[in-house]
């Protein structure tokens, strides 16, 4: 049983993969962009849930630490996911972007990134204390976007798209490229290797987010700035 959800759960990344690549190299905006798109993120939901089974029927003493991170995980892809979807889709009505919804998982991902950084430190388990990034920025963030009264950037919803697809890369390549490396260079790696290549993911995302937004002419605050706020 574990062997057949790991290998469906192998399956279905491997094809997030190809797809969040596919997505990024092509044209913004056009329809294989779009298309492409839609398919990687609602293969993201399908990735949250098919780690579940591997979870759940891996051998050994059942450990409640592993379904906190699992769920913490599965609750930040799905979100993610989400507001990349709704920042294009909403992006001339944010107030319902930023809605009831938006504003509640910004608390729980606030709430699940603190939880998962004191047992990473409380259990000497630094890949949970690297992983709580997640929770604490992007709830933050939304939080502070959802209690925003001044003027916003007028790409807000591109940053919005930006920040959650940069985010993404991590969630995609942090892990998978740990098990490569593991798998083909070195299968006595350990914790450390694989907390540094979740670093290293986690920094190329910046790159990345850094990168278009100065391509876009979007930055990460969320306010239009001093200059538009002065010509209104």
């Amino acid at each position: 049983m574990h062997a057949i959800a790991l290998i469906i759960h192998i399956v279905i990344g491997s094809l997030g993969v190809a797809l969040y690549w596919m997505t990024l190299g092509s044209r913004k905006g056009a329809s294989l962009h779009r298309t492409t798109g839609r398919a990687f993120l609602a293969l993201m939901v399908l990735v949250a849930l098919s780690v579940g089974p591997v979870l759940f029927s891996r051998p050994g003493a059942f450990d409640p630490g592993y379904v906190v991170e699992f769920v913490y995980l599965s609750i930040c892809l799905v979100t993610i996911s989400a507001i990349a979807f709704a920042a294009i889709r909403l992006k001339n009505d944010v107030e319902r972007f930023r809605g009831s919804t938006f504003r509640a998982m910004g608390r729980v991902l606030l709430l699940l990134g603190l939880v998962v950084l004191v047992a990473g430190i409380v259990r000497s388990d630094p890949v949970a204390a690297v992983l709580s990034w997640v929770g604490l920025v992007y709830g933050s963030a939304m939080i502070v976007f959802a209690a925003h009264t001044g003027p916003l950037h007028p790409k807000w919803w591109l940053g919005w798209h930006l920040n959650a697809v940069s985010g993404l890369f991590n969630a995609v390549h942090g892990t998978l490229l740990f098990v490569i490396y593991r798998g083909a260079f070195d299968a006595s790696a350990d914790v450390e290797i694989q907390v540094g290549f979740q670093l290293a993911t986690t920094l190329a995302a910046l790159a990345i987010r850094l990168w278009f937004g100065e391509k876009y002419g979007v930055p990460l605050r969320f306010g239009a700035g001093h200059r538009a706020e002065a010509a209104t």
